[in-house]
């Protein structure tokens, strides 16, 4: 089953608890400069796995962040960036034409910037203008230094002033997260591994992936991300409340294909009364109208536990696809294929 990971993608996964004490590391020595009296606003440009950090840090930090953040995510930079603007440049490899793009429109704007890369354009551009920087590790796919951007930027904002409650000290999470790891690793787990039977259960359907807001809301769509690009597999996503205004309704559609679809709700025991009562009504539609229904819970006790509890299950579930569909977990052809027919035009 697993000869088809030809670039050792399990070795990220075995190792993503790692990325919690790197980033660490890589932001006590950075020379990371922000004036947390001037921000009223943040600005987080990047793209695809660069981005996904920039959701999650609105989802966890949900109650504690005294700024909003905007995620950008293409080519432009919002007018209302200003000197009251913190504008974080997330790009893993530096090199992502959209976040470049967003770039250079927003520095002349006054604004702090804070570039998060291996290097690249951003690396050059972050040297030229001498904004702060965190120098991220090559060596990953962008999808899987998730860890080291969020922990990093985690830790910057926090030791900054940005959030309240900020904990600088997560070794805690770091055993909580070898234990989450070893749970869905074949190798290491006798029995029952999670991971590995919702792997089975989604292959040959179209999974649609729930979770709810706030603090879950993009373990969904880093779910999709993940199917989409280790799993080379379609899937969809949304979020509780929102999609019942909308896209339950669209389960009334007259057709077999929803058969094939498969509705995976990721669910955290302690939420809201009413979204509760919501996700328990939401099933019920979804299964009279012809569809599987599968049920997730996180683990842990704290919102960081939950998310990437999810976040590491998530992953695990997209890798042993992979293996079911004999592809290679580290290959992005497709992705490969557009950059390099854009860089034709540049």
């Amino acid at each position: 089953m697993f000869s088809h990971d030809k670039s050792g993608f399990k070795q990220l996964l075995l190792d993503f608890y790692k990325q919690i004490d790197t980033a660490d590391e890589i932001v006590n020595s950075a020379h990371i400069k922000i004036d947390a009296s001037r921000v009223k606003n943040i600005l987080y440009f990047g793209m695809g796995g660069s981005a996904i950090s920039g959701d999650l840090l609105n989802d966890i930090l949900f109650k504690e962040l005294k700024v909003p953040i905007k995620v950008v995510r293409g080519y432009m930079c919002p007018q209302f960036c200003s000197e009251e603007t913190l504008v974080i440049i997330s790009s893993y490899s530096g090199n992502t034409e959209e976040t470049i793009s967003a770039a250079n429109m927003a520095a002349e704007s006054g604004a702090q910037f804070l570039a998060v890369t291996s290097g690249g354009t951003i690396g050059d551009l972050a040297k030229q203008h001498g904004w702060s920087r965190i120098n991220l590790p090559e060596g990953f796919p962008p999808r899987q230094a998730l860890g080291v951007m969020f922990f990093s930027l985690y830790h910057a904002l926090g030791k900054a002033g940005l959030t309240d409650n900020y904990t600088a000290d997560l070794s805690n999470l770091r055993k909580f997260a070898i234990h989450e790891i070893s749970k869905h690793d074949t190798l290491k787990h006798d029995g029952h591994v999670l991971a590995q039977e919702l792997a089975r259960t989604i292959l040959h359907n179209l999974p649609v992936i729930y979770s709810t807001s706030p603090f879950l809301k993009t373990v969904s769509r880093r779910w999709q991300n993940q199917l989409h690009e280790n799993s080379k597999s379609l899937a969809f996503c949304n979020v509780i409340p929102e999609m019942n205004h909308n896209e339950i309704v669209g389960w009334e559609m007259e057709s077999d294909m929803k058969k094939s679809i498969i509705a995976v709700f990721l669910e955290n025991e302690e939420v809201h009364p009413r979204i509760r009562e919501r996700i328990e009504l939401s099933k019920t539609i979804i299964k009279e109208n012809g569809a599987k229904v599968v049920d997730v819970y996180a683990s842990g006790k704290t919102i960081l536990e939950k998310v990437f509890s999810l976040i590491i299950l998530g992953d695990w579930v997209s890798y042993y696809l992979a293996m079911l569909h004999k592809k290679d977990p580290y290959t992005i052809k497709n992705i490969d294929f557009l950059k390099s027919e854009l860089g034709k035009t540049l």
